[in-house]
């Protein structure tokens, strides 16, 4: 028998299982809309049939239960003091989306010891075997928490606004994490821009300055332009993509999404392959 009919013999390999994703929302400057968009993202996402856990990581403000209306009887505190374990906290929200709630109004949560950012992100590593996506919604700037959840990730979306102290601090946080991991995948998404011209604009200038002092290109996650049926959203504690399914910003994270869940998302690879189709990837020229 010949060798190629002997291989020919062998049962299939079974299909690698598809990869979770650990996403991490962060900023530079608090005020840029992180928590909104990682929450719209996450509902976008369920929507679509997907299993998705957002963890309110802006551990010392709690934004994600505020921005749902929920109240949250236990916290990550609970988790953090061993009275409870992740999945005993976690809430539903809209389209099946599970929330982990932080530890609203406690300074202290804003700065876990060591030990303290290690067991949170050991039940972390647990959590994403059984999900599809798990997004981060961190806090702003550049303590130790944010950038440890940062890293503990696999992309991050680095969320800005066309303003020079929003753009400054963004790459002062980007600065941070590249200094340690130069291949780290970023990826910015550009909100309260005019149109979709304004947000390539400021990408491309960002990456200019990028490219010219630290020898790095962050991917283009898209922009999410001015409107009106967010601030609304926020009042009403009600997501905008749910209040206004057809308004101009659900559309903009609508087209991030169908990139997010196009063909090759099962490929080998996981997050780093999405994002890398998605923007051309983070690389070093």
């Amino acid at each position: 028998m010949s060798v190629n009919a002997g291989l020919a013999s062998l049962p299939p390999l079974p299909p690698l299982p598809p990869r979770s994703r650990t996403i991490a929302f962060t900023s530079g400057k608090g005020g840029v809309g992180k928590s909104n968009l990682a929450l719209n993202t996450g509902l976008l996402l369920a929507q679509r049939g997907r299993r998705v856990v957002i963890l309110d990581g802006d551990l010392g403000l709690a934004n994600i239960t505020v921005l749902l209306g929920l109240s949250p009887k236990s916290d990550l505190k609970d988790v953090i003091a061993g009275d409870k374990a992740l999945h005993e906290i976690m809430l539903e929200g809209p389209h099946g989306l599970r929330v982990i709630p932080a530890g609203g109004g406690m300074a202290e949560m804003a700065n876990l010891a060591p030990d303290e950012q290690e067991a949170l992100l050991t039940q972390l590593r647990q959590l994403e075997a059984s999900v599809d996506f798990l997004l981060i919604d961190t806090g702003a700037g550049l303590g130790d928490t944010v950038l440890n959840l940062v890293l503990a990730s696999d992309e991050a979306v680095l969320v800005t606004m066309p303003e020079p102290t929003a753009l400054a601090d963004a790459y002062g946080l980007m600065k941070t994490i590249v200094q340690r991991t130069p291949v780290y995948p970023f990826h910015l998404l550009v909100n309260m821009v005019r149109d979709e011209a304004q947000a390539r604009q400021v990408h491309d200038s960002f990456s200019q300055i990028s490219q010219r002092f630290l020898g790095y290109q962050p991917g283009y996650a898209g922009g999410v332009v001015m409107d009106p049926w967010v601030a609304h959203g926020v009042v009403r504690q009600m997501p905008f993509s749910i209040l206004a399914p057809q308004s101009r910003a659900t559309r903009c994270l609508d087209a991030l999404v169908d990139r997010m869940l196009g063909p090759r998302e099962q490929k080998v690879g996981g997050a780093r392959t999405f994002w890398q189709r998605l923007s051309g990837g983070a690389r070093r020229p």
